[in-house]
């Protein structure tokens, strides 16, 4: 992906629960795929230590209304469209 325009923000200390946006992998303006995954590592992280999430879907959202750009119009000019 050449661009993410998050659609969640949220900053905790160790233990929080925090969002991870998920966009189209190709162009992040696409609505339908428009989401976000909770995530929670209750002890984690300590000190010295980072944590990595990796969030996949293997599709849009279930009817999908939002309107906006549709997958089957991305360019892929420039990561957003």
């Amino acid at each position: 992906a050449k661009a993410i325009v998050p659609s969640t923000k949220k900053v905790g200390g160790p233990g929080a629960r925090i969002d991870i946006p998920v966009t189209h992998i190709n162009a992040s303006y696409v609505r339908s795929h428009f989401d976000a995954i909770e995530v929670g590592i209750n002890d984690a992280p300590r000190a010295n230590e980072i944590v990595l999430v990796l969030a996949m879907t293997t599709g849009p959202r279930v009817h999908a209304r939002a309107g906006g750009l549709e997958a089957k119009d991305i360019k892929g000019e420039d990561g957003l469209r």
